[in-house]
């Protein structure tokens, strides 16, 4: 007999969502422990992919973190040789990050095995339906961004491969 309070059937969509994410990161985030990475610091990857020179400041608004928070994450990417810290030219006192060719090929790594890790949890659904799901999830996950004050918060969407 299931416990009535694990059941997912009887939960709200908005919940079951929810528990479905918490599923999946943590998932995502015991993958990514393998490769040296945490949530943050794969999210610091992917923005830097995006667009290198932002500063620690606004990558930490991005991630939705204090900047201290993020400081441990990027002196660890720091240290791995996957990202690397440039005084800005126009203004000194501020230290832009930018991602080093190894860091560039350790998230093009981590992105692939990650999607082969990931991907066989939704070999149960059917092209239709993965239509479907993809534009739910992708419209969410619209809305919720612009839900946010600064509107930045969240994952950056890769251009990577999707099951489409």
């Amino acid at each position: 007999m299931r416990d009535s309070e694990a059941d997912p059937e009887p939960m709200s969509l908005s919940r079951l969502l929810a528990v479905a994410g918490h599923i999946v990161a943590l998932r995502r985030q015991r993958f990514m422990g393998g490769y040296g990475l945490t949530p943050h610091g794969l999210a610091v990857l992917a923005y830097l992919e995006h667009g290198s020179g932002l500063t620690q400041r606004e990558l930490a608004r991005r991630c939705g973190v204090a900047p201290s928070t993020l400081n441990h994450t990027v002196d660890h990417l720091a240290q791995s040789g996957w990202v690397e810290r440039r005084r800005d030219t126009a203004d000194r006192r501020l230290v832009r990050l930018a991602l080093t060719e190894s860091g560039h090929r350790h998230l093009a790594q981590v992105q692939q095995a990650a999607d082969s890790e990931m991907e066989p949890m939704l070999d149960h659904l059917v092209p239709s339906d993965e239509t479907a799901v993809r534009r739910f999830l992708l419209e969410t996950v619209t809305r919720l961004q612009a839900m946010e004050e600064d509107a930045v918060l969240g994952y950056p969407v890769s251009h990577g491969t999707g099951r489409s």
